[in-house]
């Protein structure tokens, strides 16, 4: 190696901590603008869906805002038209606040056990597979040794078949 190639090798080496340190920064950097990016998505998207269940809900008290007065003046008794009006949306309010939807639970615990379930019994046969496939390889890799030293030695048997030949010819010199 040249002097000037050495100087080369060594002021690179002298850069390559400053170059391994701007790296990290920069991945650093990226993956700040990657979250930062990410949230604003998920807060933009909440937003968005918020903004539509307040004015659908705006929308359903306005209806039955409506609807109360209309049946008030059907039954002779404002109050007695909220009251009919309001009625059903209690006993449902109520309904899903004291039962707890079983078949929904079990059916979301069923589903979540199964995927577990089914992506474990993935990982076990690719552990297994990989497990067979080396174990093919080195029972391929011994039989190649052996078929090796099995040639080794038949070219051995003969050398010394050849040798023993040839040590009792008769001399005829």
């Amino acid at each position: 190696m040249s002097p000037s190639e050495y100087d080369t090798l060594v002021k690179n080496l002298k850069k390559l901590p400053g170059e391994f340190k701007s790296l990290i920064e920069k991945r650093i950097e990226l993956f700040t603008l990657e979250v930062g990016e990410r949230i604003s998505g998920v807060m933009a998207h909440a937003f968005y869906r918020i903004t539509g269940v307040v004015f659908l809900s705006l929308g359903l008290i306005l209806i039955l805002f409506a609807a109360s007065k209309f049946v008030g003046e059907l039954l002779g008794n404002e109050g007695l038209g909220f009251v009919v009006v309001a009625a059903p949306m209690l006993l449902i309010g109520l309904m899903f606040f004291f039962r707890r939807p079983r078949s929904m639970v079990t059916s979301t615990r069923d589903k979540m056990l199964s995927q577990f379930m089914k992506e474990l019994t993935e990982q076990i046969s690719q552990i297994e597979r990989d497990d067979d496939t080396a174990r093919a390889e080195d029972k391929n890799r011994k039989a190649d040794n052996r078929s090796d030293h099995q040639a080794e030695n038949e070219d051995r048997r003969r050398s010394e078949e050849k040798e023993s030949r040839e040590s009792q010819k008769p001399n005829t010199h």
